[in-house]
């Protein structure tokens, strides 16, 4: 299999390429909250060990996600050409060497990292104009100062239905910036020193962004 590994900061638009890829290309996506959710919907040990973790409200430990990640890989049916998106892994440093030594087991390597980039205070921007439909779960982006009680989802057409998750809260975002800074951004240089980072504009429109990185892909 070929691997690609999308980093950027949250709210940049990975899982959004990772799903229009997948969609439209028919490559693989593993997301870290799918495969989380996988193992524990297999009620394995290791799911049972994961799920109280999560509704303990901790982190996963490395050992532990690398393990659901293993299973993951291992009940895909993959051959050579076969190309794997992952999305939320590695996080840092520890993870990526961690990685190298899992994608051994498949007889496998990185074989391109793509770094989408955005101004941060841009993004936060972005997040908020954020909101979940609590009915649908669709995400939409609504301009500031909308009187969202008199907002219907555009998915779904339920009228008042739309919220912000604590996650895309002002405070809770640059938290997160902090975080991807200290442990994920140094990753950056890291696969560019081994000549395997190609760098994409996250800011641009989504379609812009996909053609993009297909062009980036057909490249390689």
């Amino acid at each position: 299999m070929k691997v690609i590994i999308f980093l950027g900061p949250p709210g940049v638009g990975k899982g959004t390429q990772c799903s229009l890829l997948s969609s439209r290309l028919g490559v693989k996506h593993i997301s870290t909250g799918a495969i989380i959710r996988q193992e524990i919907a297999s009620e394995s040990a290791l799911g049972l060990k994961v799920k109280g973790i999560v509704e303990s409200g901790h982190l996963i430990d490395d050992k532990s996600m690398f393990l659901c990640l293993e299973n993951a890989l291992s009940s895909m049916t993959l051959n050579q050409n076969d190309i794997v998106l992952m999305d939320g892994i590695p996080r840092n440093l520890s993870q990526a060497k961690e990685f190298d030594s899992l994608l051994s087991k498949f007889s496998s390597k990185v074989d391109l990292v793509l770094s989408l980039t955005a101004d941060l205070e841009k993004l936060v921007e972005r997040f908020e104009r954020r909101w979940t439909c609590s009915a649908c779960g669709k995400v939409d982006s609504i301009v500031a100062h909308t009187d969202i009680s008199k907002y219907s989802c555009v998915s779904c057409g339920k009228l008042g239905s739309m919220f912000r998750r604590k996650d895309d809260e002002p405070e809770t975002v640059r938290r997160r910036f902090t975080v991807y800074q200290q442990e994920t951004f140094p990753l950056v240089s890291y696969y560019a020193d081994r000549k395997l980072l190609s760098i994409v504009d996250g800011l641009k429109s989504p379609e812009i962004v996909y053609a993009e990185i297909v062009s980036i892909l057909m490249r390689k």
